[in-house]
Parts: structure tokens; C-alpha cells; sequence
């Protein structure tokens, strides 16, 4: 189980550096800073929001477990 978590913040990490650290720190060809547009910010918000929903759904797609189960993960 703790592979699977691994694995998936490694996948985590990899998502946000293409879509939300990129856009913010990405160097023009003429290697002066870039201005952070509000398009750059709405397009990272709307990236975030979308990677929210997919985990949602996939937590809904998950077999639920027994209440006690749940408790005794959480301790």
C-alpha cells in the first residue's frame, strides 16, 4: 500500500511541475523573466480544478471501506 502512495505522489509532483510550476516559472526564448498573466494564472486554476475533480471521482469509484477499518487507518 505504501508503494501505491509513493507512486502516486511521484505522479503528483511530476502533474504539478508540467501544470502548475511551469507555467509560473517559464523563461521566454529571450531569457528575460516572464509577466505572469492573468491568462497563466486562470490556465494553473483551471488545471488545479481539474485534478481535483479527477480525484473526487476516482474516490467515489473506490470500494468503501467498513467504518472501522476507516478509524483504525486514521490512529
Amino acid at each position: 500500500m505504501s508503494e501505491q502512495k509513493v507512486n502516486y505522489m511521484a505522479q503528483l509532483d511530476a502533474w504539478s511541475d508540467v501544470n502548475v510550476i511551469a507555467p509560473l516559472v517559464y523563461e521566454g526564448e529571450d531569457g528575460q523573466e516572464p509577466e505572469l498573466t492573468q491568462e497563466t494564472i486562470d490556465q494553473v486554476k483551471k488545471a488545479i480544478r481539474e485534478k481535483n475533480l479527477e480525484s473526487f471521482k476516482n474516490g467515489l469509484k473506490a470500494p468503501r471501506r467498513p467504518a472501522a477499518a476507516v478509524a483504525a487507518v486514521r490512529r
